[in-house]
């Protein structure tokens, strides 16, 4: 089907979108935003080992495939979701997920310097246009410390080598249950260590905040993340990375929706910037 991939590309963002606002709803039941990483992998763990189970498949990896696998899931799963949740502490959360949405700039950048792709001047234009978009979403002059900015841009440097690992390691030809299998049981463990050395990780929580977890957990895993290596397998890494700056534009609509967060005048800029972009990577 033509255009496949960026449908799969539009949706997971969709999905990726959403998940901020039923986060809010966990917080409130307790939850912190370590103990929510690790819940969100950990919880599908189980269910992916049934479906692959079921469908007969084998979880057998090869040297090879194991090796790729951990280095995906620890340097473009679990590094860059810690690193964003550690700028959090000394920056805005708005500010730090804006400046983890470099990582499609880099991506074209890496793409094209490192593996030599031949970047087209409308798609060049489209990443340029949506990077300025998504810095209109906050102003960065209120709240600059500069531990901060430093994490979070390299929340988004580390979340483009997993964008640009995917495409080029032949990971994407890997069975999409399994490896959503893989990265969420690598990503859990990985965080419950980290949590567990900082302290933050608290399993106090309301039957409510469990609940929302539990579903945050099956989009991403069922719907989201193997959406997201569909779209990467057949439109490749820059436009996934290009597209995938629909999420933010997802976040603010939803929010203003159904929790009557105010949108601002420099954010609709910012979304009007971000689809024009997003548009022009299609064609």
């Amino acid at each position: 089907m033509k255009g496949k991939g960026k449908i799969c590309l539009l949706t997971s963002a969709f999905i990726y979108g959403l998940t901020p606002i039923l986060a809010k709803a966990t917080y409130d039941g307790g939850a912190n935003g370590i103990t929510l990483t690790f819940l969100r992998a950990a919880l599908s763990v189980p269910l992916l080992y049934v479906i692959i189970k079921a469908d007969g498949k084998s979880l057998y990896l090869t040297k090879t495939e194991l090796k790729r696998v951990i280095i995906l899931s620890v340097f473009g799963g679990a590094l860059p979701i810690l690193l964003l949740y550690l700028a959090y502490g000394y920056i805005s959360t708005g500010l730090a997920t804006t400046l983890h949405f470099i990582y499609p700039l880099v991506i074209v950048f890496a793409s094209a310097f490192i593996y030599h792709e031949k970047i087209s001047k409308l798609k060049l234009f489209s990443v340029i246009f949506v990077t300025i978009g998504i810095f209109l979403f906050v102003d960065i002059a209120g709240s600059a410390d500069r531990k901060g900015v430093i994490l979070a841009l390299l929340s988004g440097i580390f979340y483009s080598f997993y964008v640009i690992y995917i495409d080029r390691s032949g990971l994407d030809s890997m069975d999409y249950v399994k490896l959503t299998f893989y990265l969420m049981l690598t990503m859990s463990a990985v965080t419950l260590i980290f949590g567990m050395a900082v302290g933050e990780i608290d399993f106090d929580i309301t039957p409510r905040a469990w609940a929302y977890s539990a579903l945050i957990s099956f989009l991403v895993t069922l719907g989201a993340t193997p959406l997201f290596q569909v779209g990467v397998r057949r439109e490749g890494a820059a436009t996934a990375g290009v597209m995938s700056t629909f999420e933010p534009i997802t976040s603010v609509a939803l929010g203003a929706m159904f929790l009557g967060e105010a949108v601002g005048t420099m954010q609709l800029v910012g979304c009007a910037m971000i689809l024009t972009g997003v548009m022009a990577a299609q064609r």
